[in-house]
């Protein structure tokens, strides 16, 4: 089929761009290249071949010429209003995927100057203004696009003033990060990694009490996130002289959820390190048996029986692990497609 289309000269713009698309999809780059030119060629008044050609540019890595497409077609004065649009987005689409921050993010608010309501430019911006660390002006940006799209938006903007406070918690501006993080929390009181954020933050000066507090909401709004931060948790109890109540949390949180893998996963890890042996193999039975193929409480299970030279229950512990690793196709060597 290739060869039969590389015959024919295609008939006009349209059906070249047709040709290029098929040509893309089956990775013949070099002829999708030729029918991108040559629809250009067949009707250069048109300005949809070049921003095609422009695009595939970009898709293939070739920022350079994607910009020099998209810069000739601004020099046009023949530009209808939302063609120019479009044209300066693309543009600002070629700095972006190039590297060229600020370019990338002075093109995008050229676009909001022709058109304050582009929703690509705005959701673009965003992430580029967080990229260069100008929150006040990414969460600007955040407002305007929920007001655009008459959302809430709030979980949004959370994650932006999340953002800025690890920031500022990275260099050391612990005051600034912990207002950042609280009006997180305001925006989105379910905001994981702002919890996660805020207890580091009081931990790290000493308020083991607080951390606590922020932590301990982290698995009653995603227990996948528990995780995260059963360690911290555990040494914050400690760090309080309150030790014993780790257990009594995780017990809790099973009463209230018995599916919670990474709960029983810390309460046998907590029951091993104490010495009871027993309980914590019994916890790992449990949850291997809701999930036969955990791998981390199967290494866990491993490790206790090796612990306690029981070598029959070890060998046969270490065989499942083979099962699982091999229904996983962990234990396959991976083909190399050339």
């Amino acid at each position: 089929m290739r060869g039969r289309r590389r015959a024919r000269a295609p008939r006009d713009a349209d059906a070249a761009i047709r040709e290029a698309l098929l040509a893309v999809l089956e990775r013949d780059h070099e002829r999708a290249e030729k029918l991108l030119v040559a629809a250009a060629e067949l009707d250069s008044s048109d300005i949809e071949p070049y921003l095609a050609l422009g695009r595939f540019y970009r898709m293939r890595g070739e920022i350079g010429r994607a910009i020099r497409v998209h810069q000739n077609l601004l020099l046009r004065r023949d530009l209808e209003p939302d063609q120019t649009v479009t044209c300066i987005a693309d543009l600002a689409a070629d700095f972006r995927q190039g590297g060229f921050l600020q370019r990338a993010i002075a093109s995008y608010e050229e676009v909001l100057a022709h058109s304050p309501r582009h929703v690509g430019a705005l959701r673009a911006l965003i992430a580029l203004l967080a990229d260069a660390r100008d929150y006040p002006r990414a969460l600007q940006m955040q407002r305007r696009l929920a007001k655009v799209e008459k959302s809430d938006g709030s979980a949004e903007e959370a994650r932006l003033w999340v953002d800025m406070a690890e920031a500022a918690q990275a260099e050391g501006r612990d005051d600034e990060a912990r207002r950042a993080v609280k009006r997180a929390l305001r925006a989105n009181p379910r905001s994981v990694r702002g919890w996660l954020v805020l207890g580091s933050l009081e931990a790290e000066r000493g308020s083991s009490k607080a951390a606590l507090a922020a932590w301990s909401r982290i698995p009653s709004l995603d227990r996948r996130s528990g995780v995260l931060v059963y360690p911290r948790i555990e040494a914050a109890y400690a760090a309080l002289g309150r030790a014993g109540e780790f257990e009594d949390y995780l017990r809790r949180l099973l009463a209230e959820r018995d599916d919670d893998a990474h709960a029983r996963l810390a309460l046998a890890r907590t029951l091993g390190a104490r010495g009871d042996v027993e309980e914590a193999l019994a916890e790992l039975r449990r949850l291997l048996e809701r999930e036969p193929d955990h791998l981390e409480a199967r290494a866990v299970l491993g490790r206790l029986l090796l612990s306690e030279h029981r070598d029959a229950d070890t060998t046969k512990e270490y065989a499942e692990l083979l099962d699982v690793l091999d229904r996983r196709g962990l234990l396959r060597t991976r083909e190399r497609l050339s």
